[in-house]
């Protein structure tokens, strides 16, 4: 797919704690297709010890001030073997989440990654957060 139909979140690069990621401001309105955050991960290890990763799709409906989570994926399990590869988590509005939200502003969506765990020297690189659209 060509770069210039996906909108891009700059990359959060090497995480060894929890992690938000720059906000996308989305069209005020409703996704006439669904869209997905991809988030793509390399270099996924834990030195020893349990730790895992859950990444979850955050929106805000006023000017990035509240947060509330709007789909996440299960967590990914650490360990001494690395890892990587894509997850894609659905981002969906509508008019009615709008309204209810009494929503002034457009929606801004973000990545959240959350550490969870007492292992030890948790690493994660994540080297693509884009949404793209379920259809061309």
């Amino acid at each position: 797919m060509p770069s210039d139909l996906l909108l891009a979140i700059a990359a959060p690069g090497v995480k060894t704690a929890t992690f938000n990621s720059a906000a996308l401001t989305l069209p005020k309105g409703s996704t006439w297709n669904e869209l997905f955050m991809r988030v793509g991960y390399s270099a996924a290890s834990n030195a020893s010890g349990a730790n895992s990763f859950t990444f979850d799709v955050d929106i805000s409906y006023d000017n990035a001030s509240t947060w509330t989570e709007l789909a996440g994926a299960p967590p990914l399990a650490l360990s001494t073997t690395v890892q990587a590869g894509e997850i894609f988590l659905p981002v969906i509005t509508t008019r009615q989440d709008l309204i209810n939200a009494n929503a002034a502003n457009a929606p801004q969506v973000r990545l959240t990654g959350t550490l969870s765990g007492a292992g030890s020297t948790p690493t994660i690189n994540i080297y693509d957060v884009s949404l793209v659209p379920t259809r061309d």
